[in-house]
C-alpha cells in the first residue's frame, strides 16, 4: 500500500468513527428522551410510587416501541436542515447562513404537528413524509407560536423573551459539521454560534440560546477534539462560551450553575454515592430543567457523575420532578457523542422508534464531512 493509499484509508476510518459517534449522539439523546417522556410533569414522589424507590429504570413501550417526544423530533429536523443546507450550498457554490436552513426544517416539523406557518420555503424533507414522525408529542408552546409567526428570531433581534429549554434540547446536531480533516467550521461559523442561532430562532432570552450554543460546542469537542475526559471538554466549552457571551448579564449566574453541577457530580462520585435519591437531590438543587440553563446544568451533572455508563447517566438525568425528557435527551446527546456506539445499550435501542431515520441522518452527515 502506498503512502497516499494509507493516508486515504486512515481518513476513511476517521470519518467512519465520527459518523458512528454522530449516530451514538442521536441514539443517546433519543433514549434519554424516551426514558424521560413518560414521567415528564410527574413529581418525584409520584415517579417512585409508579416505578419504585429508584424511579424509572427501563424504557416504557407505548404500542410497539418506546416513543420519542418533540425533543428528538426537532433534533432530527435540525440535523436534516443542516445537511440539506450544506449540500444545497455545495452544489450551488454559495448558500445562506445555517440558521436559515434550520428554520426551514423547523417549519417542516411544524407541519408534522398539524400547524401551518405564515410562510414556507421549499418544504423539502424526508422526515416530513414519515408517517411515524407526524405525531404530536407534547410540543412546546414557545416553539409552536414562534414558528407559526413565520418570523425567524436571532440573538440580535429576539422573537420573544423565552428562556425555555426548547432551544437547547434540539441543538446537538449543530456540533456535527466541523471536521478535523480540514479544520474549517461549517457555514463559516463555530458550532457554538450555529447552535446558539438555531435556538434563537424560537427562544429570544440569552438563557434560551447560550446553553444551546454550549451544547453544540460540547458535541463538537466530543467528535473532533483530542480529549480524554468530559470534565475537560465541559471546562473548555464553558471558557469558550464566556469568551463569546460573557458580556451578557445572564452569563455569570449561568457559569456559576454549570460549575456547581460539575462540583456536585465530582462530590457524589468521590463519595461513591450510588442511589437515585442522591442524584435527585443534587439535580433538585440545580432546578427542574424547564429553562435552558437548568436543562444543560442537569445534563452536565448526569454525564459527569456517570461518565462511563449510559443507563445510569440517563436514569439520573430523568428521575426528578422537572422536564425529564429534555434533560435526558441533552445528557444522552453528550455522553453518546463522547463514548460512541459501544456505550449505547443494545437492549434499549431495540425498543426505540425511528432508529432507521437516525442512521440515515448520520450517513448524511458523513457524506457532508467527506466533502470538506
Amino acid at each position: 500500500m502506498t503512502e497516499n493509499e494509507m493516508t486515504l484509508s486512515a481518513k476513511k476510518a476517521d470519518r467512519k468513527a465520527v459518523r458512528d459517534k454522530i449516530l451514538a449522539c442521536l441514539y443517546g439523546g433519543a433514549l434519554g428522551d424516551a426514558l424521560g417522556y413518560v414521567i415528564e410533569f410527574d413529581s418525584w414522589d409520584r415517579i417512585r410510587r409508579m416505578y419504585g424507590e429508584n424511579g424509572i429504570q427501563e424504557l416504557v413501550i407505548t404500542g410497539e416501541k418506546a416513543i420519542i417526544s418533540d425533543d428528538t423530533q426537532m433534533t432530527l429536523f435540525t440535523a436534516e436542515g443542516l445537511g440539506y443546507g450544506f449540500f444545497r450550498a455545495n452544489e450551488r457554490g454559495t448558500g445562506a447562513a445555517a440558521e436559515y436552513y434550520i428554520h426551514q426544517a423547523y417549519l417542516c416539523w411544524l407541519k408534522t404537528q398539524g400547524c401551518e406557518a405564515k410562510s414556507l420555503w421549499e418544504p423539502v424533507s424526508e422526515l416530513l413524509v414519515r408517517p411515524e414522525m407526524n405525531h404530536r408529542r407534547a410540543p412546546g408552546n414557545t416553539c409552536l407560536s414562534a414558528l407559526m409567526s413565520g418570523e425567524m428570531g436571532t440573538p440580535e433581534q429576539p422573537i420573544n423573551n423565552s428562556k425555555g429549554c426548547g432551544g437547547v434540547m434540539r441543538t446537538a446536531p449543530c456540533g456535527f459539521m466541523r471536521t478535523r480533516f480540514s479544520g474549517r467550521p461549517a457555514f463559516g461559523r463555530s458550532a457554538m454560534e450555529i447552535g446558539a442561532r438555531a435556538a434563537a430562532i424560537t427562544h429570544g432570552h440569552s438563557m434560551g440560546w447560550i446553553p444551546a450554543g454550549m451544547l453544540s460546542d460540547i458535541v463538537d469537542r466530543c467528535l473532533y477534539g483530542n480529549y480524554t475526559s468530559l470534565q475537560e471538554i465541559i471546562e473548555d466549552s464553558l471558557g469558550a462560551a464566556e469568551a463569546l457571551y460573557g458580556r451578557f448579564q445572564s452569563f455569570a449566574p449561568f457559569k456559576d450553575m454549570i460549575l456547581r453541577a460539575m462540583n456536585l457530580a465530582a462530590d457524589n462520585k468521590a463519595k461513591g454515592l450510588d442511589d437515585a435519591a442522591a442524584d435527585e437531590a443534587a439535580i433538585y438543587s440545580l432546578g427542574e430543567g424547564w429553562v435552558g440553563d437548568e436543562a444543560l446544568a442537569i445534563a452536565v451533572y448526569a454525564v459527569l457523575r456517570w461518565d462511563s455508563d449510559m443507563k445510569k447517566c440517563l436514569r439520573a438525568a430523568v428521575n426528578h420532578r422537572g422536564d425529564s425528557d429534555s434533560t435526558g435527551a441533552v445528557a444522552g446527546n453528550i455522553l453518546g457523542a463522547f463514548l460512541g456506539l459501544e456505550a449505547i445499550p443494545k437492549d434499549w435501542l431495540a425498543k426505540l422508534e425511528l432508529t432507521d431515520a437516525m442512521e440515515e441522518l448520520a450517513d448524511m452527515m458523513k457524506r457532508a464531512i467527506e466533502l470538506y
